[in-house]
């Protein structure tokens, strides 16, 4: 991650007759950019592993490769290698 950081917003990932972040895909690749390795921190819901692989399914579909933090083996490496950072509950994305 680089030290001019932007955090995008999302107050829901999901809208009513949607999928998995569907209503925010072009705000999220249009905030992302060139980026192309995103990774998510899944601490909004118990279990981490299932909210993982339902990101990284979606943001795979987007174009993205995602690595779930509670899975790296050393999270300090994987933040600094990172595109991007997105953070499950409130949704915030840093670039």
């Amino acid at each position: 991650m680089n030290s001019s950081s932007r955090i995008l917003l999302i107050s829901n990932s999901t809208v009513h007759g949607q999928g998995y972040l569907d209503h925010v895909e072009h705000e999220i690749k249009t905030f992302l950019g060139p980026a192309k390795t995103v990774l998510f921190f899944p601490f909004a819901l118990f279990d981490r592993d299932d909210y993982a692989a339902k990101a990284k399914a979606r943001f795979a579909a987007m174009g993205y490769s995602l690595q779930s933090a509670h899975e790296a083996e050393d999270p300090k490496k994987a933040i600094d290698r990172a595109d991007a950072i997105f953070i499950g509950a409130a949704t915030p994305f840093v670039c």
